[in-house]
């Protein structure tokens, strides 16, 4: 870790490690470098950009499906309407990826022209009106798009915004003290608390609270794909409370089952419901990672990954991207890190034995 502040791979970090009960976490280098450079500190806010996905609108869906409001083959076309071939799409096609949806559009530099009130539902109307890349369950493209429109489904079918769904589940999940995971994060702490991303030409200004993937921001900051802000601890706080529901230490509310699901869905190689796997070549988690792990990666430099076999859970948070997301250095880094860190814990693990 400190060498990859000292080779530029990221200002600073923050790293979790939990193995069966033991939790480290520790703070690295810089959490800003422009305009001046500021020290790292565990409890550093990121932008986790794609962990959205897993962490907060999949969570969502969890929450939904386990009280009985949801179910993995209701059709969003129901609720949103859409082309004739979006009729053929399931919740879990959304889930896996596997809906027809292209990957990624840059919508933002013509939404911004519309007023602001108006752009959810006309970012929404775009994405149907896309032709399919491929026909439904047939092919896995992972697609933003995708997890937009099911954020768009979970709150036309409840009637309660993305922000306060993902609230509502993790205030069950934590009735005492919630972890810090939340949207528009500069209306509830202070700015210096959170590590900034990218100074943004298109923006004009150095982004700090503000969530880098500009379809999200351009329609106000909260969307299926983007726009969760966290600390490594919060990350690892929810991780560890969802393996407890995965192992089924938790009986006072129904989602074990639905975890299991999410966790447990198609086969290694291919994604969960909500999370991803370790691609069979040249994971990101390194070689030493059990083929049915689940995690996710975020653009900005955040990623997870647990390894249910070795009961290992892996938090690593950066902002790669500050001050440019040229920098790419973290691809080479990241399976590095994690065949270090299993390496050590299976040798330890088979001393003790």
């Amino acid at each position: 870790m400190a060498r990859g502040v000292q080779e530029g791979v990221f200002p600073g970090a923050v790293l979790a490690v939990w193995h069966r009960d033991k939790c480290l976490i520790e703070a690295f280098g810089w959490r800003a470098l422009y305009p001046r450079l500021e020290t790292n500190y565990p409890d550093t806010v990121y932008d986790l950009a794609s962990l959205t996905k897993p962490l907060a609108t999949s969570l969502a869906t969890m929450f939904l499906l386990a009280q009985g409001k949801l179910s993995l083959e209701d059709r969003p076309y129901e609720v949103l309407g859409g082309p004739p071939w979006f009729k053929e799409v399931q919740v879990w096609h959304l889930l896996s990826h596997r809906a027809g949806l292209p990957a990624y559009r840059p919508y933002f530099a013509r939404l911004i022209e519309y007023p602001l009130a108006q752009r959810k539902e006309i970012l929404m109307q775009w994405i149907l009106d896309e032709p399919p890349a491929y026909p439904v369950g047939l092919k896995e493209i992972y697609s933003d798009l995708g997890f937009y429109i099911l954020g768009c489904f979970l709150e036309r079918k409840t009637g309660k915004d993305l922000a306060l769904l993902f609230d509502q589940a993790l205030g069950y999940l934590f009735p005492d003290q919630q972890p810090t995971l939340l949207f528009l994060p500069r209306r509830k702490m202070a700015r210096k608390d959170i590590a900034p991303t990218e100074y943004c030409p298109w923006r004009g200004k150095l982004l700090r609270g503000e969530v880098h993937d500009e379809n999200t921001w351009v329609i106000g900051g909260v969307a299926g794909q983007a726009g969760l802000f966290g600390s490594a601890e919060a990350v690892m706080t929810l991780l560890l409370r969802l393996w407890q529901f995965y192992k089924g230490e938790k009986h006072c509310f129904p989602l074990t089952p639905v975890v299991k699901t999410f966790w447990d869905w198609g086969k290694p190689g291919e994604r969960a419901l909500g999370f991803d796997r370790p691609s069979p070549k040249h994971s990101s988690a390194g070689d030493l990672i059990a083929p049915d792990a689940v995690g996710h990666l975020g653009f900005t430099g955040t990623s997870f990954w647990i390894d249910k076999e070795k009961e290992v859970i892996i938090v690593l948070l950066t902002n790669r991207v500050h001050p440019q997301r040229g920098n790419e250095k973290i691809r080479a880094f990241r399976p590095v890190l994690h065949q270090l860190i299993l390496h050590k814990i299976l040798k330890n693990s088979c001393l003790s034995a």
